[in-house]
């Protein structure tokens, strides 16, 4: 008996079946790779906020722990604030688990505020005009850029000469803006000012700040008189600007000197000098504004944390400490 015959499939027939065969394990394998690396990404992303997380955890602990250091060294010292305080030591990187933790403290007291300029007190604010074009010339930069910065902070339509400018300049730059007219809130501020650009401001920033007028916390026209400098923190150059008969060496001279044993009277600089400071700038022992810096790094994230921390110093407070503006990443 015979039996039936078939044909063979063609071959076309077959090469269409193995490129369907080829096409559906590619559009399989695609979708497998996609899912695989949906999960990967979702892993990762999850990975970072725990790890974003646990570093934000970390930096608001060393704040915690700059508040209580601050208050323990202003009722241990007198409410005196000087450079040999534990508050004033570079701590190592602290390990902390997955990663590591560092932090430092600076008296922002010790430098320039330029919202000085901004006080309601007309000689404070003169003589926080002339200080600031001294510190400029100490530092080779054009003492012009202090008007600029005092019709910044200032209100009024005229600007002061020479350098000074108001809205007329600001508003034909590109792109255009106008003064604001208010204290600074960031010392970065200063960038947005005329005549500072980006190598006057990092030649200037270890010598200013922008800190308020008043007390956390008080009716705006309860205080809004120019913030006195420490000479026990400050700088050689914003120590040589409170007079322009004060030398630079005889700054440093100075610098020196409190390494050794810091002021306990306002009268020792004059006496060492044999010169006061300037008629209306401000001076002191203590210091109410501190800026904490702390950089967490937790696996591959990493965070920068700029605290500026109050302290109760004035009018016999007990040195309580609170931070009242938090950054990260920039000033």
């Amino acid at each position: 008996m015979r039996l039936p015959w078939h044909a063979p499939a063609p071959i076309k027939q077959r090469g269409v079946a193995l490129l369907i065969a080829l096409v559906v394990l590619a559009i399989a394998a695609t979708l497998s790779t996609a899912m695989i690396w949906s999960r990967e990404l979702d892993v990762r992303r999850f990975a970072n906020i725990k790890q974003g997380d646990q570093a934000l955890e970390y930096a608001l602990g060393a704040e915690a722990w700059a508040e209580q250091i601050l208050r323990r060294d202003f009722q241990s010292n007198s409410g005196i604030t000087d450079l040999i305080q534990d508050w004033a030591m570079q701590l190592p990187s602290l390990p902390v688990q997955g990663g590591s933790v560092t932090g430092r403290l600076e008296d922002l007291q010790g430098l320039f505020n330029v919202n000085n300029l901004a006080s309601n007190n007309a000689p404070e604010a003169a003589a926080a005009l002339a200080q600031f074009q001294r510190l400029l010339v100490n530092l080779n930069l054009d003492p012009d850029i202090a008007n600029a910065v005092r019709d910044w902070v200032n209100t009024g339509d005229q600007p002061h000469y020479p350098g000074g400018a108001k809205d007329d300049f600001y508003s034909r730059l590109d792109p255009p803006y106008i003064t604001a007219e208010q204290p600074m809130t960031s010392i970065s501020e200063l960038l947005l000012v005329k005549g500072v650009t980006p190598q006057v401001y990092a030649a200037l920033l270890p010598y200013v700040c922008a800190l308020p007028l008043q007390v956390p916390g008080s009716q705006p026209e309860q205080i809004l008189n120019a913030l006195a400098i420490n000479i026990n923190t400050a700088p050689a150059a914003v120590l040589a600007s409170l007079n322009s008969g004060i030398t630079a060496s005889a700054a440093e001279a100075a610098v020196q000197t409190r390494m050794q044993q810091p002021y306990q009277s306002l009268n020792d600089l004059t006496r060492l000098w044999h010169i006061s400071p300037a008629a209306g700038v401000q001076t002191s022992l203590t210091s109410s504004y501190f800026q904490l810096t702390a950089q967490v790094k937790i696996g591959s994230t990493q965070i920068t944390l700029y605290s500026l921390l109050y302290r109760t110093s004035q009018n016999n407070g007990d040195g309580a400490t609170v931070a009242i503006r938090r950054t990260f990443g920039t000033l």
